[in-house]
């Protein structure tokens, strides 16, 4: 049995049966999201492999919105490594740095995640996936609106990640919030246990980062 079939077990535990590929998937996205949250390049490279493995599961699991996720996932971390190690050539520093998103940005983000959310919930609900590609997915989409709604917070917060916008941890920590509800409703008991985990590392991120943010600023007003 191959290592990416959910149905190839790793070991039982609790009445569940923990496949290997959500195992080390697990393993991989929480040292991402820690090194994330430590403001640390290498973060970005753990992430890269935790995606990949996760899209294998959300797809035998119906969870078409994740899976594609993956996907946007996999090219914001590549471009994500590459903004965090830019080097200003004049003062050695860092070129990206820990700041807020403009107000109006945020209010378009907002929109972005609503509008969205609704026609892609839309589109999945009434099985557009099944009509376009019926021979790839046969189900029909797994909680298709909250599913969606993670994907479209996901995609906003990742790429302001990429960019170290502080609001990336207020939409991850809402991410987090959402997402155990549905894993646990799906039966993915590690998965659901990853993402409180994450619920924890988001918040902790949060205020990491407000912390570097204002020692930015007072260095930054200082000189």
């Amino acid at each position: 049995m191959s290592f990416f079939d959910i149905q190839n077990i790793a070991f039982r535990l609790l009445e569940y049966d923990m496949s290997y590929i959500e195992l080390v998937a697990t393993i991989f996205g929480l040292l991402a999201v820690w090194l994330s949250a430590k403001e640390h390049i290498s973060n970005w490279g753990f992430g890269l492999i935790n995606v990949t493995l996760s899209a294998f599961v959300f797809y035998q699991s119906s969870l078409y919105s994740d899976m594609f996720l993956q996907g946007y996932f996999f090219a914001t971390g590549v471009y994500g490594w590459w903004q965090w190690s830019r080097i200003d050539a004049t003062n050695k520093e860092h070129v990206v740095k820990i700041s807020f998103l403009p107000r109006r940005q945020q209010a378009w983000a907002a929109i972005f995640i609503l509008v969205s959310t609704l026609l892609i919930g839309y589109f999945l609900e009434k099985g557009g996936l099944q009509w376009l590609l019926p021979a790839i997915f046969k189900e029909p989409a797994a909680f298709p609106y909250a599913d969606t709604l993670i994907m479209m917070m996901s995609i906003v917060g990742n790429y302001l990640l990429t960019i170290k916008k502080i609001e990336s941890w207020i939409l991850w920590v809402a991410v987090d919030i959402i997402a155990p509800v549905l894993y646990f409703q799906k039966g993915l008991l590690l998965f659901t246990f990853e993402y409180l985990v994450f619920l924890t590392l988001a918040a902790f991120a949060l205020v990491n980062w407000l912390k570097i943010y204002k020692k930015q600023s007072k260095t930054s007003y200082n000189s």
